[in-house]
């Protein structure tokens, strides 16, 4: 499989909130389509953050990442991992 080109990622708040407490906060778009979902997070530091689950067909399993706001207020940093579990069990 072909690396994945990442340029155009979005992730954009959802204007209308559900009112189940467990649906995600933001969508994330490459390009037109949506790849994933956003929910708010906080650290044992209290430092807010997005973790953010990436699910489409040209993956092979789901990526988890969070997206955090850099210390130096510059910027954001993003850290990401696979899940070990098997996609079908």
């Amino acid at each position: 499989m072909p690396p994945l080109n990442a340029k155009g990622v979005r992730v954009v708040k959802i204007t209308t909130p559900s009112a189940n407490k467990k649906a995600p906060t933001h969508r994330i778009y490459l390009g037109r389509s949506e790849v994933g979902s956003a929910w708010p997070k906080s650290t044992d530091d209290d430092r807010d953050y997005l973790s953010l689950t990436f699910d489409f067909p040209g993956l092979v399993a789901p990526v988890y990442a969070i997206l955090i706001k850099d210390t130096e207020g510059d910027g954001y940093s993003a850290y990401w991992s696979r899940s070990k579990k098997p996609v079908f069990e």
